[in-house]
Parts: structure tokens; C-alpha cells; sequence
């Protein structure tokens, strides 16, 4: 028989539990812990290992902190980058601290090589802070054991490295020292020459705002010398329109009185008799006069 066909899934049907569950994210790594530069245990020195040794001054500030001002982590972490050079450039060696040795001694960070199990640093020391006073280079003192491996391997005298003149390789501090009397002249001619040049920056720099205002002030006397003119036109213009007016006022008014007098050269009776004629409104005849009845003659 064969098996049946699965039907397609529908839209808005159930996923699987498994699809459902949203993704966990992922879970953050946990660092390592911090690491212990104050321990100095060793671990078992390997078979046929060329063993460096180190003496490490440890409990600064417990045994004589009265006397001196140690950090007893510097010198713990100066041990483990030193481990992890040599080690890392040397084959086949392994480092150890105060290997069998119960009180170091007191500032001390020495190298020293021994080629058995027992420890046997005469006459093989690689690097004495001891007797330079200086603590070693990480680099060039790796370079300095593998040289003494060199040596020592192909039966040269080793002697020198514990005798050897270490040089500081930290800058020195430079003393200021006092200048020559031509020093001290060149100094105070570069500060004239200094002060010089400022005060003529500055006499630059007001030279220039006197300009700037200058124009500024220019500018507005000129604006205002323009908007005097505009305001005297228009006096101007308004008072030639009022003359203007006043002469045509004028001039109506001579018109006026001369057709009075027209008029009342028209009507002589009523100017001899002081009578001065009536006005007549406009549109209307002047009224008529009753004709006079003739004089009566007497009786004779």
C-alpha cells in the first residue's frame, strides 16, 4: 500500500512546538579571570630543560618596607614577562623563581642559568640588578641569555656577563643649563621681534575698525543727507501745489468780481440810486417793473 499523501498545512495553521519557540540568545562568554602576578610558584622543572633562574625580591612590604620604597608587583610582573619571552624564544627552556632559595635577597632580580638540577649559579650569572642597580629590558635581555647560551655551549668564558657595565636605557633628564650671553641677546631679540610683530597686528587690526567705521559713519551721513533731500522735495512739491491752488483760487474769485462788475455796469439806476441789484438765481428772468402813470396836469 501505499502511504498517504500528506495535505499541504493550511494558512494560520499551528507550527510545530519546536518552530515556535523563539531562539535562545547566545550565551556570553565568561572572561578569564585575572591574572595573579604575585604568584610565583614553580611548576616540575622538565627532563633536559636548560633552566633560567630567577631571584626575586618578594614580602616588600612586609620584611623592610621600613628601609626601602619596593613595589613588589613590579617585580613579580617584570618575572612572568620574562617567563613568557624566554620561553616563547628560547626552545627547550623553562623558567624558575627563588628556586630553592628561602630568603632572596633584598632588591634583587637575578638571572642565572644552571644546568642541572642543582643549583649551581657561580660564575653563571646572566643579569645582576644587584650590582648594575637597574631593573633589565625584557627584549634585549632575552637576546643577552641566548648569547650566553651561545657562549656557554660552545665553551667560552661566561665570567664577563656578571661583571659586564650595564648601561640605564631610560632617557636621561636633561638639566637646563644657562644660556650664553648671545644666547640671552638672540632670546631677547626673538621676544622683541615677537612683541614687534603683535603690536603691529594690533595697530593693523585698529587701523582697520577706524576704517570700517569711518565708512559706517560715511554711509549714514550720506543716508541721511538723502533722506533730508527727499523730505525737502517733497516740501517743495507741496508747497508749489499749494500756490498752485491759491493762484486758481485766486483767479476765480478776480473772475467773479469782474462779472459783478459787469453786471452792475449793465444796471446803471440801481448803482445811482445805491440800490445794487438783486441776484437773480440762475434760470429765472429778473422781475418787471409796473410801468409809472404820467403826472396829472393841473387845472387851469
Amino acid at each position: 500500500m501505499q502511504p498517504p499523501e500528506e495535505k499541504p498545512k493550511e494558512e494560520g495553521e499551528q507550527k510545530p512546538k519546536e518552530e515556535q519557540q523563539p531562539q535562545q540568545p547566545p550565551q556570553q562568554q565568561e572572561k578569564p579571570p585575572a591574572k595573579n602576578y604575585l604568584d610565583l610558584s614553580n611548576k616540575p622543572i622538565p627532563p633536559n630543560a636548560t633552566v633560567i633562574q630567577f631571584e626575586v625580591c618578594i614580602n616588600c612590604s612586609k620584611s623592610h618596607s621600613f628601609c626601602t620604597q619596593h613595589d613588589e608587583l613590579r617585580y613579580a610582573k617584570l618575572y612572568h614577562e620574562f617567563k613568557e619571552a624566554v620561553e616563547a624564544g628560547i626552545p627547550n627552556s623553562f623558567c624558575v623563581v627563588n628556586h630553592a632559595i628561602q630568603k632572596p635577597s633584598i632588591g634583587a632580580f637575578e638571572i642565572t642559568h644552571q644546568s642541572n638540577a642543582l643549583i649551581s649559579n657561580v660564575d653563571k650569572i646572566i643579569y645582576s640588578k644587584k650590582n648594575s642597580g637597574l631593573f633589565p629590558a625584557v627584549a634585549p635581555t632575552v637576546e643577552r641569555i641566548k648569547r650566553f647560551l651561545d657562549d656557554l655551549q660552545n665553551g667560552k668564558d661566561v665570567k664577563g656577563y656578571a661583571t659586564t657595565k650595564e648601561k640605564k636605557l631610560e632617557k636621561p633628564i636633561e638639566k637646563k643649563s644657562k644660556p650664553t650671553f648671545q644666547a640671552y641677546i638672540k632670546m631677547k631679540e626673538e621676544e622683541f621681534a615677537r612683541q614687534e610683530a603683535i603690536r603691529e597686528e594690533n595697530e593693523r587690526k585698529r587701523k582697520e575698525q577706524e576704517e570700517k567705521e569711518e565708512k559706517e559713519r560715511q554711509e549714514r551721513e550720506r543716508i541721511e543727507a538723502e533722506n533730508k533731500r527727499i523730505a525737502e522735495e517733497e516740501a517743495a512739491k507741496k508747497a508749489e501745489e499749494e500756490r498752485l491752488k491759491k493762484e486758481e483760487e485766486d483767479k476765480i474769485k478776480a473772475e467773479e468780481e469782474k462779472k459783478k462788475a459787469e453786471e452792475a455796469a449793465k444796471n446803471p439806476q440801481n448803482q445811482e440810486g445805491g440800490e445794487k441789484p438783486q441776484e437773480q438765481p440762475q434760470g429765472e428772468k429778473p422781475a418787471e417793473k409796473p410801468a409809472e402813470k404820467p403826472a396829472e396836469k393841473p387845472a387851469q
